[in-house]
């Protein structure tokens, strides 16, 4: 049995200097963040770092999770939510704005992160916004599950922030991918709680993350998630059957080699909200 309950895995306290080709990486993805609209190749990029393409390309998703063709495509949607959030009847000039020559490839694009296209994502906004303010005055943990199993696999997590600082909803999930774009495997919405318990985890392999929603009661700050506190191990957890482990998160501002989170957190979070108003026995509705 894997067992790390005994002793909580603190993230955040690591001292710094780490992994030379690690962070190496991650001057690359600040690089890529910063030049991301000045139609970047893989060979500019191998050439301002000294790599081949090849070797550039393989490195970079074995440190970071991801490859730079997904980052960069991420950098972009989660600009475009910015955009629109600011800017909603401007949808065709959003896409041109983020390098999409054709709306249609910009709307399925966006949609694989968001979940609703461009369209449909200005409409909900405002309505998931809105139960959000609702859930802050509860006491609560809401948790999803995309899909139901029974294993002896347990993690729970324990989130915490500066001293100084208040939170609202904070939300949690394991994700299988390092840029969550899906739904979380198993997630929870918290208002007015730190720490959540996931029981029955899937068997797999899975990146933790966590972040807060609706910092300063903010309505962009809700789907622009580049200034919230969040934290989460740049390594995969792994469960496989009994594995039990413990997290100790400690809230941090972004830094920028942080990876965009693009998935619609505010729609899932209103989803389970629904979930309970409709079902008072707890039934979980599919999506």
């Amino acid at each position: 049995m894997e067992c790390l309950s005994a002793r909580a895995v603190r993230v955040g306290d690591e001292m710094k200097g780490g992994d030379p080709v690690q962070k190496k990486m991650e001057e690359v993805a600040v690089y890529i963040q910063q030049h991301v609209h000045d139609g970047l190749s893989l060979e500019d990029l191998a050439r301002q770092f000294h790599y081949s393409p090849y070797h550039l390309s393989r490195t970079f998703k074995k440190e970071m999770g991801y490859s730079i063709k997904e980052y960069m495509e991420a950098l972009k949607i989660k600009g475009s939510i910015d955009h629109l959030v600011l800017n909603p009847q401007k949808i065709t000039d959003t896409a041109l704005d983020y390098g999409y020559s054709s709306p249609t490839t910009f709307s399925a694009t966006f949609k694989r992160h968001t979940g609703l296209a461009p369209k449909k994502f200005i409409r909900e906004s405002t309505l998931s916004y809105r139960f959000l303010q609702t859930f802050l005055t509860q006491k609560e943990v809401l948790v999803h599950r995309e899909k139901q199993v029974v294993t002896n696999n347990r993690l729970s997590v324990k989130l915490i922030y500066p001293d100084d600082y208040q939170p609202h909803i904070s939300c949690v999930g394991l994700f299988k991918s390092r840029i969550p774009k899906e739904n979380p495997i198993v997630g929870a919405a918290m208002s007015q709680v730190l720490t959540c318990v996931f029981d029955n985890v899937p068997n797999g392999s899975y990146y933790l993350l966590a972040c807060e929603l609706l910092e300063n009661l903010s309505f962009k700050q809700t789907y622009v998630l580049d200034e919230n506190f969040r934290q989460g191990p740049v390594q995969m957890l792994h469960f496989s059957g009994d594995t039990q482990l413990h997290f100790e998160l400690n809230m941090r501002r972004p830094i920028a080699s942080d990876p965009p989170i693009t998935m619609n957190v505010p729609r899932l979070v209103k989803q389970r909200l629904m979930d309970k108003l409709n079902s008072p026995f707890g039934k979980t509705r599919k999506n």
